[in-house]
């Protein structure tokens, strides 16, 4: 599981589907420099890929590559609203970023349980099967942690 540490500020988020791409959104600014790429595969289907700033942990892009089991969308989180705006920050360690110095593997991979829904007014990216106990928001995106601080979900309006 991927552990959400803190949250910082967020200039805006956007959401993206398309028919080759099901799901990208992308939380600003961007970093400076090169992103750490963690591809995440799905045990049951699926690929995922996120992208971390290397520096500060922020959570930068998530672009689903291959789909993930469909599940109901019954995955309620709130959308919008969230003041003051903000980017979830990842604990770089699992992804062999235990600081800011170690930046010789920019790809790492993992695997781990995905599902993914979408609603005529919802997109989003399931991981796990913890329950959300906290949100993290920025413009029309919001992302949910569980009570271990486990990222939990990705969720967008389109």
């Amino acid at each position: 599981m991927l552990r959400v540490l803190d949250s910082v500020g967020c200039e805006g988020a956007v959401v993206e589907s398309d028919p080759w791409v099901p799901m990208k959104v992308t939380w600003l600014p961007r970093p400076a420099g090169k992103p750490v790429y963690l591809r995440i595969s799905g045990v049951d289907g699926g690929e995922v890929e996120l992208k971390i700033d290397p520096l500060t942990g922020m959570l930068v892009q998530a672009i689903v590559i291959e789909l993930p089991p469909e599940v109901e969308a019954g995955y309620e989180v709130p959308i919008g609203g969230g003041t003051p705006a903000q980017s979830p920050v990842v604990d770089r360690s699992p992804q062999g970023r235990p600081d800011a110095a170690d930046l010789d593997e920019s790809v790492v991979r993992t695997v781990e349980k995905l599902a993914f829904f979408q609603t005529a007014d919802r997109i989003g990216l399931v991981f796990g099967d913890q329950e959300p106990a906290r949100h993290v928001q920025c413009d029309d995106v919001t992302v949910a942690i569980s009570s271990h601080g486990d990222l939990t979900a990705i969720v967008g309006a389109l």
